[in-house]
């Protein structure tokens, strides 16, 4: 955290929800009126009720006291109406400000580099997406709402009471203070531990997170008992530290009360002396300890914000640490290319923080528009951080890419991107339809071209068996096979027309015979793309036009199949160890799933 986070820290709190009401105006400057009048009604009462009392009941005037009594109710209305009408907008500028904090976070995450994006994590992020920006939205409801009537009642009423009896100044002037400090002292001690309970929900989604994606993997090798144990610590951890935040603002509130009925019995005592003296009035008593309660009131109202306030400001650093992080991506390219794009790597590295070794080591790879390059390696050889310096998501250290004979930092970010796509293994996709997925790819694009990418990804049978263009995809695809959902991945690609394709292990659910096809199809479809395709099955790669091999980050050999086969003995070995048989199972045993589908 920056010295000027530490020497101010609630600046970022004020920053981000001043950003959001210069946007909104009129809604903030409808809520400073109504609370204004609303106060103005508050203020009002205890002067009808000494009124009441020393001209009306003092004096038995009953036509008095239904006058006053009747602009009193009319008055107490108009209060209620108009703090109704500032909480509805204070809810309304809440919300507004919480989904502009959700857009900027989602837009500039949108825009990370890969290396910048698992720096902060997945479980981080989707709880400053989610939880932090509605903390800071609450924290607005309650300052605009609430916040800002109290030091106008609490002022206000100071200078009514003063009206009333100014020998009274020492219980209002005592019981401020008391208050104060009081309301300080916890807003100093609670602030750290609400950063700490961000930290460990943070902790919680991570661990929840890793064990509801690794469900199978902990049942295989029978880890429930650890995964529980691990969930359980975490858990633990986070319970005591909200124990504690809420045990002192359980304590804060009795406090608060005691102190003003501390002060309640104060003014009567010394007000009977003063109304005695003849120095108070019996209606000025009462107006008297109906102010201070407003002043108590004024004041209590802090305590909702101060259980808040540490927590929001805790979310908004949290937040801005998200906003304010460089991308990790220089886009202040210009470059326009036309045309088909020549795909070139030239002592290309990539290296990751804290690895021993380079992902990427000094690759060189011509790839040309019209031909599928393939790149074959095991795991961890580096293929997917090659594929991944094409769009950009990750930025050699040393070496350069170049498409189109222009290095790929010189391109407008969004128009090299327009012109790649990128199709991984993962689930990639998402909640919706068939078309909305395929949609994706271009939203412009009409329902003749959705169904020429599905036909060439083989997937127009399925999708036309399953319902159509409207068929159902539940999150991440689940309700399809794996090689279904990298075929849908591919016909989204498809239909977005790249001129540069980047096929990251995207035909490892699909058998042989499927994965010929499907690549046949892109290649109908793409005549004048350069096709960058990665895989460790030489099975996927070996009709390529050129293949590289991969091994610990460096290209080691690169020609066809036929010619890798004779003089590359890496490639070798993996054609060795995928075509040999898999052992026969036992008479009468189980048989052994491979785990690919069509």
């Amino acid at each position: 955290m920056s010295g000027a986070h530490a020497a101010r820290p609630g600046a970022d709190l004020v920053r981000l929800a001043a950003s959001s009401m210069r946007n909104r105006r009129a809604i903030v400057a409808g809520v400073i009126l109504a609370q204004i009048l609303a106060m103005a009604a508050s203020l009002a009462q205890p002067t009808f009720n000494a009124l009441i009392i020393d001209n009306g009941v003092v004096a038995g005037d009953v036509p008095y006291i239904e006058r006053m009594g009747a602009i009193m109710l009319a008055v107490a209305i108009g209060g209620l109406v108009a703090s109704l009408a500032a909480i509805a907008l204070g809810a309304a500028l809440s919300a507004g400000t919480s989904a502009d904090l959700r857009r900027s976070v989602y837009r500039h995450v949108a825009d990370f580099s890969t290396a910048t994006y698992h720096e902060l994590g997945t479980p981080t992020l989707l709880t400053r997406t989610s939880l932090d920006t509605s903390v800071v939205g609450q924290a607005v409801f309650l300052t605009t709402s609430v916040a800002v009537a109290a030091p106008l009642v609490t002022v206000g009423a100071i200078a009514m009471s003063l009206r009333e009896s100014v020998r009274l100044a020492p219980v209002i002037v005592v019981t401020a203070i008391v208050l104060s400090i009081g309301i300080g002292i916890f807003v100093v001690y609670v602030t750290p531990l609400a950063t700490r309970v961000q930290g460990a929900v943070d902790r919680v989604n991570r661990v929840l997170r890793e064990q509801l994606g690794g469900t199978r993997i902990i049942r295989a090798f029978r880890r429930e008992r650890a995964a529980s144990t691990r969930f359980s610590e975490v858990n633990r951890d986070l319970t005591a530290l909200v124990r504690r935040v809420a045990a002192l603002q359980l304590m804060l509130l009795p406090g608060v009360l005691l102190i003003a009925n501390l002060a309640s019995v104060a003014t009567s005592l010394f007000g009977a002396r003063l109304i005695e003296d003849s120095h108070l009035t019996i209606g000025g008593l009462t107006a008297f300890t109906g102010y201070l309660m407003q002043i108590v009131a004024g004041i209590t109202v802090f305590i909702a914000l101060a259980g808040m306030l540490p927590r929001a400001r805790a979310s908004a650093t949290r937040l801005s640490a998200v906003i304010n992080r460089p991308a990790g991506l220089d886009d202040d390219g210009t470059a326009v290319v036309e045309g088909p794009l020549p795909l070139t790597f030239r002592s290309a590295t990539v290296r990751y923080e804290g690895a021993d070794h380079p992902a990427v080591d000094a690759v060189s790879l011509k790839c040309l528009p019209g031909t599928v390059t393939a790149v074959i390696g095991g795991t961890s050889s580096g293929k997917s951080s090659l594929l991944a310096l094409v769009p950009r998501l990750l930025d050699p250290a040393s070496g350069t890419v170049e498409a189109g004979g222009v290095r790929l930092g010189a391109w407008h970010l969004p128009d090299l991107r327009a012109a790649v796509a990128h199709v991984g293994q993962g689930q990639s996709l998402v909640a919706g339809t068939v078309e909305s997925n395929l949609r994706l790819g271009d939203a412009e694009a009409d329902d003749d071209r959705l169904w020429r990418a599905l036909e060439a990804a083989q997937m127009a049978t399925t999708v036309v068996d399953r319902g159509g263009l409207s068929t159902e995809v539940a999150q991440g695809g689940s309700n399809f096979s794996g090689g279904q959902r990298q075929r849908l991945a591919v016909a989204r690609a498809l239909v977005r027309r790249p001129r540069i394709l980047c096929l990251d292990s995207a035909f490892s659910a699909m058998d042989r015979s499927t994965a010929e096809s499907v690549l046949s199809g892109i290649r109908a479809t793409l005549p004048e793309a350069t096709i960058l395709l990665a895989d460790q099955q030489v099975d996927n790669v070996r009709s390529a036009d050129l293949i590289g091999v991969l091994d610990a980050g460096r290209i080691v050999a690169t020609g066809r199949h036929e010619d890798l086969l004779t003089r590359c003995a890496v490639y070798r070995e993996f054609a060795q160890a995928q075509a040999a048989p898999a052992p026969a199972p036992a008479p009468g045993g189980p048989t052994v799933a491979t785990g690919v589908s069509r």
